[in-house]
């Protein structure tokens, strides 16, 4: 049989002699066989015993990498289509998986024939292109983890398994710490390249059944199947802690990161995945909130305050739309001259119901909402219409400090946004000090620098806040366009008898004067600290010793009734004159 290809065969004629007489011999046939054979794919005919007859040359490749052969029966899924084909008088189409190729088969009956004749197409390409696809939706690109959209179809199933025998399931959500500092200062290519070790250390860290999974950016996260009780749980979330702290090394450089890990139990008070991931982000923001770091598990009072925030942003906001904001001032004093030279702006809520809210109780809730963008903006605009009227009442020159939150600086249209309020209100720039936080300064340094400079274009004096509460470099504060530096209230309170008290605030007094810049005291309360702070040569104080936040109709009255204070003792200033005229204080 020329056309018939029998590999790994005995080399024993067919068992349907006949038909294999026809097949050769039959001159009438011999055309059809060397077309048959001429395909460029599998086409085999098949006894109905299941016996393999005939196989094109096409058919080669299936038949060895099946360790089919001429003669022997065919797999048993064959022979069960070959039955429904001939019992049903139609042809039928499976798909099958040979290895390492799939075909789809299509099985022929002719009528009353004693064989069924079978078409195959290698459709391994396709199928492979699809499973490609599928993994592309269902996972993250970067590091091969399954993605947000697959951790919550498992999450669901592992919940439905548990809630049926009675089992535990947890869910860890991984945040890793100062993720964002390491990216901007290393590159995002060493980034990429930390996410990838990250996912790789959770997936060995886990069991075959449990799941690891890359939810975006530096947060991840694990289902852990049936943990031994909640010491399973805590003794995992130790383990997960442990391979992600280990050092990664890139070429002689050695990085650490760790994470914080927010942590959410089943059986508990929820009813879906959802649920379980939601609580367990919520426990990681506790952690975060903390400083970052360990781990912390859901209960049920985190839920009540995520949800009491929730009230305070859809308050916020009706709050923005309302005008129930105004603004307080306190006064600044000039340490050589004794007058008052400026005020800093502190927003404050009135809120209909509550009354007077604390800054501390909106403000970190205004940004983690982003809310603090339209409110800054409204505090930055009525803070220079009124030094602007201020001014043109013959009251000044005052210049008026506005804070600036770390959403608001790395706010994209900052610059352009304080442009167009000098220039819609007319306040000269030099009348504007914008301040912001140490800690926020130096959280991306190459940005800040490059926000500094353009703010200094513009004409505004910059001032950083809290100084000596974070970590600067000196090497950037000497490059930031800084015009002044304010020392922390808590370095002020330590200004006393003790022998190294008031060190603190000497130390930035020198450093901001051998950087060209001035110094601002904030926090005075004592008489002790102003003739302290004097002898350092500090040049602005602000304080309770002087007045509290006043709103403004107080505020001018203040200013306007004022007297400086310096002018009896330079080295003790004369706060009886003072006191006489300062407003009561509430």
């Amino acid at each position: 049989m020329a056309h018939t290809v029998r590999p790994g065969g005995s080399g024993q004629p067919p068992k349907n002699d006949d038909l294999a007489v026809q097949i050769d011999n039959a001159s009438s046939r011999s055309g059809l066989v060397d077309l048959v054979d001429a395909m460029p794919f599998p086409v085999l005919r098949v006894a109905l015993d299941g016996t393999l007859l005939f196989a094109n040359e096409a058919s080669g490749v299936l038949l060895r990498e099946s360790e089919l052969s001429i003669g022997q029966p065919m797999p048993q899924d064959w022979i069960e289509t070959i039955k429904a084909t001939v019992d049903g008088g139609a042809k039928k189409t499976i798909d099958w998986e040979g290895f390492p190729r799939r075909y789809q088969l299509t099985f022929v009956s002719e009528r009353n024939a004693g064989w069924v004749d079978v078409f195959a197409i290698d459709v391994t390409r396709f199928i492979e292109a699809e499973e490609r696809a599928a993994f592309a939706v269902s996972h993250d690109s970067l590091t091969g983890l399954p993605n947000r959209a697959l951790f919550s179809d498992r999450l669901e199933q592992v919940i439905a398994l548990a809630r049926r025998n009675g089992n535990m399931a947890a869910v860890h959500i991984v945040a890793l710490d100062g993720f964002k500092e390491i990216n901007d200062t290393e590159g995002h290519t060493t980034g990429d390249a930390i996410l990838q070790i990250v996912a790789s250390r959770l997936s060995r860290a886990t069991r075959t059944s449990d799941t690891a999974a890359r939810l975006g950016g530096d947060e991840f996260a694990v289902i852990q199947v049936e943990p031994a009780g909640e010491d399973g749980v805590d003794v995992f979330a130790r383990k997960l802690q442990r391979v992600l702290a280990e050092p990664m090394d890139f070429g002689g450089r050695t990085i650490a990161c760790s994470a914080g890990i927010g942590i959410s139990v089943f059986p508990g008070e929820v009813g879906s995945g959802e649920d379980l991931i939601r609580n367990a982000q919520i426990a990681l923001d506790h952690c975060k909130n903390e400083g970052g770091g360990g781990y912390r598990f859901f209960v049920n009072e985190m839920h009540e305050e995520i949800k009491r925030r929730r009230a305070v942003e859809a308050e916020l906001a009706h709050a923005i739309d309302n005008h129930e904001f105004i603004l307080h001032f306190q006064p600044k004093i000039n340490l050589t001259t004794g007058k008052v030279t400026g005020m800093e702006a502190l927003v404050r809520w009135i809120h209909p119901v509550n009354g007077f809210m604390s800054p501390a109780d909106f403000i970190p809730v205004a940004e983690r909402s982003r809310l603090i963008i339209p409110l800054g903006e409204w505090v930055l605009r009525e803070s220079c219409e009124r030094t602007k009227a201020w001014n043109d009442a013959g009251l000044g020159p005052l210049k008026v400090a506005v804070n600036l939150s770390g959403v608001q600086f790395h706010e994209p249209s900052l610059v352009d946004g304080i442009r167009s309020v000098l220039g819609r209100t007319g306040l000269p720039p030099e009348c504007l000090e914008l301040e912001i936080t140490e800690t926020v300064a130096m959280e991306d340094a190459e940005s800040t620098s490059a926000v500094f400079k353009r703010l200094a274009e513009l004409g505004v004096s910059l001032s950083i806040d809290d100084f000596g509460t974070g970590y600067s470099s000196l090497a950037y504060l000497k490059r930031f366009p800084i015009d002044r530096i304010k020392i922390d209230k808590t370095f002020v309170d330590d200004i006393g008898g003790e022998a190294n008290a008031g060190a603190i605030a000497r130390a930035v007094t020198t450093l901001g004067h051998s950087f060209g810049m001035e110094v601002t005291a904030e926090g005075v309360e004592t008489t002790d600290q102003v003739t302290f702070l004097r002898r350092l040569e500090c040049d602005e104080i602000q304080g309770y010793l002087f007045s509290k936040p006043l709103p403004r109709d107080q505020f001018e009255s203040f200013v306007r009734e004022y007297e400086p204070a310096l002018e009896v003792e330079p080295a003790i200033p004369n706060w009886s004159a003072f006191r006489a005229k300062k407003p009561a204080r509430v």
